[in-house]
């Protein structure tokens, strides 16, 4: 069998890209703290009952250190959920340290009597009740052959709180934090650190867990076949499944109804097999099953509601995994009864699954690496959303996190430039970090299942496009990447000093300087002629019995955020003190952002202008900052609509406070609404936002910070659209106030007129 990252249905490796299975054994092929395989089948359970964990363990070249092999127990995450707990769980680990000494939670032999570096050896760890809420546990090594040198160790009184919860078995460079495993277990458990580096490298084989505490639970397998995306028009079904890395040299099937039946190779770097089917009833819900390599995925898509009186469409975007799995927030969504979902991007961001992440040597050459790591934190958004996203048709678009930036101006496709001193200098030059084909795999996962528009050759060093248009149910959507062929403006302005997408040179801030238009050059792009040519021909030929027009991309077409007037950059965003509802803070103004769409001036005008033409709404994420607001070309509201959704979760809680209040807003609406120039002098009227607040839920991490998902509804006899952005915690189902969208919502506009209704 050849070697492969996925370990097995059964098990969740952290992380993925430095695990490999040989069909005998799971090797830690790079060396680093708490690398673990979690066992998710099974869980300790609150019983009084005897289990058994058992493992061999065999050292591989240059295996040296201070660190630890054996098992964690008892790992729980924060939100009650086996993916969680699989991921971010912390308990109590029991092993052999690197120096010989046998341990159970903070309990040590006292001094060495075993050699983990010395060959391969049995691991098990036993545990049997003792009463009053006790365990008695024994750790026992055993090297593999005559058994000689065998060793022991006991932890009697174990308290039972730190067994409930998942298992891993472990294989770390970093030794484990100190537990007293006697006393109950606190609230808040030290994690071991996950520091790469190391010679500390171990084979994995003969991973059991038995007895009658263990809970068995088939159902929490994962993979081969993990879920599906489409899209349907006109009867054609483009769908994509994303499957775990397993290679092997026979196709995917795609089983739809009794007759049809389609074939794919599983792409060997995305691990996503592509179908095209023609000749689908569009009217009726089709069930269909997927297989693959002895395993077997079956969902039924829903039938396009061509007739339905109202569409519901969802869109989320930026999701930094406070709150993983989301169970809360998927429920809310789920009884929104959706038939459309968009993510626009930010799917992942760096940090989430812990372990960093890899971005290879350089940016010129594939390293599967790049991949894996990426698959791994995109595996996440799959869990939470899969169920979902199986049955409903959905629009996913990657953002500058999804391809390991902060920032990034894409230039066409052009490689960034890794050679500079640092990571901002690599950014604010342009490009893409990623090597050109571990983009092509985010594209590919996450935009597959789009159609193919008839402008589909790669830009620069052959990175894939997906620009294009969707007609669904008499919506007619036009998809774009508003960063892909975006200028970086640090060359453009040498003299603003800009830093990360921010003028450091307080001269070019606005409003200190008398006309941002300064940056308006020609040179500038924002969309491409590819794009705008395509955006053009989608604003002038509506597709047949449209009712609807939409344009989602990732970010709105201004600068609409504030800071405080001494910043001169959003490093400072996440220091920012909390507000209380009602709250204004005094001193925040307009900032000039390259890192917004609102820049280049010109271009922008060109895109909401065609926007205008067709009637659309904008639809867009990226800023963390729901907002509903109406463009200006010549004059204020002489343009478009947008609804910019709330992150699903954030570190970064972007706000809204102008320092002076909108004109010719609304009576009774907050001074933050109302007329305003950005940050780049266009015209915008802000009818509604959803600022960051202290809400005194907890996590407060989580809920502070203007969480939530954006809800549109299509009506189909007025062609009226109606916009909502909701917080996490609400949906139709909650009670009251949990049952409402934000305040400043529901908007309801008229897009062939560009008029608000009401």
């Amino acid at each position: 069998m050849a070697s492969r990252p996925w370990i097995g249905p059964d098990f969740w490796t952290n992380p993925m890209e430095d695990w490999q299975w040989d069909g005998n054994a799971a090797r830690n092929t790079h060396s680093g703290g708490d690398r673990n395989i979690a066992l998710l089948t099974a869980e300790l359970s609150d019983r009084d009952q005897p289990f058994a964990i058992r493992c061999t363990f065999e050292p591989l070249d240059e295996t040296e250190g201070d660190g630890f092999v054996g098992f964690q127990l008892g790992l729980q995450g924060n939100f009650d959920d086996y993916r969680d707990s699989a991921i971010y769980g912390r308990g109590m680990a029991a092993g052999v340290s690197g120096n010989g000494r046998l341990f159970i939670g903070g309990l040590f032999s006292d001094e060495p009597v075993f050699n983990p570096a010395a060959g391969a050896f049995h691991l098990s760890l036993t545990g049997e009740p003792a009463g009053e809420g006790r365990f008695h546990l024994t750790l026992t090594a055993t090297p593999v052959g005559d058994g000689a040198g065998a060793a022991a160790f006991t932890n009697e009184g174990v308290h039972s709180s730190w067994l409930e919860g998942l298992i891993s078995f472990t294989v770390s460079a970093r030794p484990p934090e100190q537990t007293i495993v006697r006393q109950p277990r606190p609230e808040q458990v030290p994690a071991i650190s996950q520091q790469r580096g190391g010679n500390w490298f171990f084979a994995l084989s003969n991973m059991e867990a038995d007895g009658d505490k263990f809970d068995r639970i088939l159902g929490r397998s994962f993979g081969p076949i993990l879920w599906t995306q489409h899209t349907l028009q006109e009867g054609t079904l483009v769908m994509t499944v994303q499957f775990t890395p397993l290679d092997s040299p026979e196709p995917a099937r795609l089983e739809i109804g009794e007759t049809t039946t389609a074939e794919s190779m599983v792409h060997p770097h995305a691990r996503v097999a592509r179908f095209v089917v023609h000749g689908l009833e569009p009217e009726s819900p089709h069930l269909y099953t997927v297989r693959w390599a002895g395993a077997e995925f079956s969902a039924t898509l829903h039938a396009e509601p061509v007739k339905k009186d109202e569409l519901v469409v969802v869109a989320m975007s930026c999701n930094d995994a406070t709150g993983f799995p989301h169970c809360l927030l998927v429920d809310n969504v789920t009884a929104q009864q959706p038939d459309l979902i968009a993510f626009l991007g930010d799917q992942i961001y760096e940090p989430i699954g812990g372990y960093g992440f890899f971005q290879g040597e350089c940016n010129t050459v594939y390293d599967d690496r790049v991949a894996l790591s990426y698959l791994r934190k995109f595996y996440m958004h799959g869990w939470t959303w899969g169920p979902l996203l199986s049955r409903i048709p959905s629009v996913s678009i990657p953002d500058d996190h999804d391809v390991f930036h902060g920032n990034y101006w894409g230039e066409g496709g052009k490689l960034a430039d890794r050679t500079l001193a640092n990571n901002t200098d690599v950014q604010d030059a342009g490009g893409y970090k990623m090597p050109a084909d571990a983009v092509n795999v985010v594209h590919l996962t996450q935009t597959g299942n789009l159609p193919t528009w008839e402008d589909a050759a790669p830009a620069s060093n052959h990175i894939s496009v997906y620009f294009t248009r969707w007609h669904y149910a008499g919506l007619d959507m036009a998809i774009i990447s508003d960063r892909q062929f975006k200028s970086a403006p640090r060359a453009l302005f040498p003299e603003a000093e800009i830093i990360n997408g921010w003028p450091q040179n307080h001269d070019f801030q606005h409003p200190n300087i008398a006309d941002p238009k300064v940056f308006d050059i020609p040179e500038a792009s924002l969309l491409g002629d590819r794009q705008q040519r395509f955006l053009h021909h989608w604003a002038d030929e509506p597709a047949p019995d449209t009712r609807w027009r939409i344009l989602f991309s990732q970010s709105p077409f201004a600068c609409v955020h504030t800071l405080p007037a001494d910043a001169f950059s959003d490093a400072v965003v996440p220091r920012l003190p909390g507000l209380q509802p009602g709250d204004f803070p005094e001193d925040d103004m307009v900032k000039i952002d390259f890192d917004t769409n609102g820049w280049p001036q010109s271009k922008r005008d060109k895109v909401v202008g065609a926007m205008a033409r067709a009637g659309a709404l904008h639809v867009a994420g990226d800023q963390h900052l729901g907002m509903t607001g109406q463009y200006g070309v010549s004059e204020h509201n002489d343009a478009g609509w947008w609804l910019a959704t709330p992150a699903i979760a954030n570190i970064w809680p972007r706000r809204w406070f102008p320092g002076k209040p909108g004109e010719h807003r609304r009576d009774g609406d907050p001074p933050n609404t109302g007329q305003f120039l950005d940050g780049f002098a266009n015209k915008v009227t802000i009818h509604a936002v959803a600022n960051p607040q202290i809400t005194g839920r907890e996590p407060a991490r989580l809920y502070d910070r203007a969480v939530g998902y954006s809800l549109l509804r299509l009506h189909r006899e007025t062609g009226h659209i109606t916009m909502e952005n909701w917080p996490y915690y609400a949906g139709p189902d909650r009670t009251a106030p949990e049952n409402q969208p934000f305040s400043g919502w529901p908007i309801t506009i008229d897009p062939s007129s560009s008029q608000r209704v009401k």
